[in-house]
């Protein structure tokens, strides 16, 4: 099997200069040359899409990712892809991939934590189970998938957890999808992914989305601030509390035509639809037809972002 490398940068592929500071340098033949195992899994080919940390990436160049990716599923020389990538963005290139990715060919993304100028860097490891990963079966049928510290995630589900720690990604609610022993993958749950596929007009894609998060007596200019966005994504507390202050400045977005995308702050659980009727509340969010979304902040931006260039959000979100 052959399987093609997709290198972007981030701290898997970066080194630390006399200060100690670490920069992407490191190419996608250098993080295969690191890994010599890898010839026991796979033929591995490589490209360089990127070379930058993770949060420099743009709308723009997710889109030319998920192109690239798709003109690999059409490949038949191609039998997966491995997309390497900074962990701080990481759930959020993953998941625009696969919101715009129906291909049967398997898509592993992985990255690392500690950079190869270090103390047993765990991008080798991570790159070798992520290979390991995508020469499997079932991972064509599992949409887009995340691999590191041996646990394979669905990029739906996935979020960073920890700033630094090995383990930082994890599937809070539902848990991983398979784990990496030894030489095999082994297999415990199917994804339920309730997502359609997009096809957005890439003229339309925007990074003008803007993504608030409630806390105690939040300030109105927070809102106020997002006046002119495409859209609105906001993080409530709990199942969809807010502060009473904030209602006017929601109605006002509301009334100018930007779209109201909610969801919970929470790491696990989703907004309340009949439970609490107070101002400030759910009932409120559905007063004023918000769409509710059931992930966190981020991925709900993501895909707000692509549902929006797609002319789909209706088709992306609930409006209970």
């Amino acid at each position: 099997m052959t399987v093609r490398i997709v290198s972007t940068g981030g701290t898997i592929a970066s080194t630390a200069d006399e200060g100690g500071d670490a920069t992407p340098t490191l190419s996608g033949d250098d993080l295969v040359a690191g890994v010599p195992a890898l010839a026991d899994v796979a033929d591995v080919e490589t490209e360089e899409f990127a070379s930058v940390p993770s949060p420099h990436l743009t709308v723009d160049q997710l889109w030319r990712l998920t192109e690239r990716v798709r003109a690999l599923d059409a490949d038949p020389g191609v039998d997966g892809v491995v997309v390497t990538h900074g962990t701080s963005t990481l759930e959020e290139s993953a998941y625009f991939v696969d919101l715009c990715y129906d291909g049967e060919t398997p898509v592993v993304f992985t990255g690392a934590m500690r950079n190869p100028s270090l103390v047993s860097p765990d991008g080798p490891g991570n790159l070798l189970a992520s290979v390991r990963t995508a020469t499997t079966a079932r991972a064509g049928t599992t949409g887009v998938l995340v691999t590191l510290n041996d646990r394979v995630h669905a990029a739906r589900e996935v979020t960073k957890t920890h700033a630094s720690a090995l383990d930082t990604f994890r599937a809070p609610e539902f848990g991983p999808l398979a784990v990496v022993e030894e030489d095999r993958v082994t297999w415990r749950r199917r994804p339920v992914d309730p997502d359609p596929t997009f096809d957005p007009d890439p003229d339309a894609l925007t990074n003008d989305v803007a993504a608030l998060w409630v806390t105690v007596d939040a300030p109105e200019r927070q809102v106020r601030a997002a006046a002119d966005a495409a859209a609105v994504c906001v993080a409530t507390t709990g199942s969809g509390g807010h502060p009473e202050r904030l209602v006017p400045a929601l109605r006002d977005l509301r009334e100018a035509g930007v779209p109201l995308v909610a969801t919970t702050r929470c790491p696990e659980g989703r907004l309340g639809r009949q439970t609490y009727g107070f101002t400030g509340s759910h009932a409120t969010l559905r007063s004023l037809d918000a769409y509710f979304s059931d992930l966190n902040l981020q991925k709900t931006r993501v895909r707000t972002i692509v549902a929006l260039a797609a002319g789909r959000l209706d088709d992306a979100f609930d409006r209970p």
